[in-house]
């Protein structure tokens, strides 16, 4: 049996272009921190790999820091930037639909004294402006609210929470690890003064991100050692990773308009291929959403059953947050959406990608229907 994967929202497959361009630097000898030819080879690697991916995301070099997971880039940045903003106050806001990284760093500052507003969302999964623009207080410093949903795939209104952190000069951060490759990414437009990116969201290796922060904005470090990216992020760098995290980023940005479009195509396919199943609804706002992201449930069959019999099927999905999913609870995102809690442990997320064609689909939508008749049976 041809297993399919469906699961690229937690980790796309590695582009073949982005490991031919890390080869090069698998058996790297020099340190970038060295000053002999070996290390300035490995260094220089890496500023040009900063210098691609700062082009591509229409910032500065500088403003770019490499990490080695989304969830260190999302650490970094709101723990980093709150406790460098906490002389001008210590009231922080977030969504209630934040990946864990995010929202576990929200929950830590708050051990630190800080206080947290945590905005609503609609049933779609959007942050509620009225709320967020009522919420603001003269001591808040910092707004992070995700860009796009990890298990919707709903768009947040970016220009308008942009606009409403800007004329109160609150500084705007957003977890886009899940719009990289797969929208424009706007900070200018979106008024955003920082971001998180994980590279293998896009077909980049594991074990490389980044975090942008805007020139002018102080980041405390969060974590002791060298001078790596400026004493922001010591330890020694991934060259081969960061290599093929700009290869990546480049080749997905190249190629989004088509590929947007066309996944767009087959995940409405998916859809109405299983649409009038018994019980079955969709998540997420019918239009604000990433093309390549559905997310389903019944309302009388088990989420983590559906995931076994598909996983016996040769699919390969996600109940929701691939860095939560394994604690087997109820998705907090579809909590807050209003789903009772048995509606959200029956959450299924398929995620496509580049090498998910029709072919996939139309199996995936005959293999998906035989085990719910089956689980129905039972």
């Amino acid at each position: 049996m041809k297993r399919i994967y469906l699961d690229y929202n937690a980790t796309a497959p590695l582009d073949s272009r982005a490991r031919t361009a890390m080869e090069p630097y698998l058996d790297l000898r020099g340190n970038p921190s060295s000053l002999h030819a070996e290390g300035r080879r490995a260094r220089a690697a890496i500023d040009l790999a900063r210098e691609r991916i700062a082009t591509l995301l229409r910032v500065r070099p500088r403003e770019i820091i490499f990490v080695s997971s989304g969830s260190q880039s999302d650490s970094l940045g709101i723990v980093g930037l709150a406790r460098a903003l906490r002389k001008k106050g210590s009231h922080l806001i977030c969504s209630a639909i934040e990946h864990p990284a995010v929202a576990k760093s929200m929950a830590f500052l708050e051990t630190e004294g800080f206080s947290v507003s945590r905005a609503p969302v609609d049933r779609f999964g959007r942050v509620d402006l009225e709320w967020l623009k009522a919420s603001f207080r003269p001591e808040t410093t910092l707004v992070s609210i995700l860009s796009a949903s990890n298990e919707t795939g709903t768009r947040q209104p970016m220009r308008a929470i942009g606009r409403l952190c800007a004329e109160r000069g609150v500084v705007f951060h957003s977890d886009v690890v899940q719009s990289a490759g797969k929208e424009e990414l706007c900070f200018a437009e979106w008024g955003v003064s920082s971001a998180s990116l994980a590279a293998h969201k896009f077909g980049g290796p594991l074990g490389a991100a980044l975090l942008y922060v805007r020139a002018g904005l102080s980041l405390e470090r969060i974590v002791f050692g060298g001078e790596q990216e400026e004493g922001r992020w010591p330890g020694t760098e991934n060259v081969a990773a960061i290599v093929g995290m700009a290869e990546a980023l480049g080749r997905a940005e190249e190629e989004r308009e088509g590929e947007s479009a066309r996944q767009r195509e087959l995940t409405e396919r998916l859809w109405q291929g299983i649409a009038d199943l018994p019980g079955i609804r969709r998540w997420g706002h019918p239009i604000e959403r990433l093309p390549n992201t559905l997310a389903i449930g019944f309302s009388a069959l088990d989420g983590e059953s559906l995931l076994i019999g598909l996983d016996l099927e040769g699919i390969a999905v996600s109940g929701g947050s691939a860095c939560s999913s394994g604690a087997l609870q109820p998705s907090p995102a579809l909590l807050a959406m209003g789903a009772s809690e048995a509606q959200a442990r029956s959450m299924v997320r398929f995620s496509l990608g580049k090498g998910v064609g029709w072919e996939e689909i139309e199996e995936t939508i005959a293999r998906f229907r035989r085990v719910v008749r089956n689980l129905a049976s039972n």
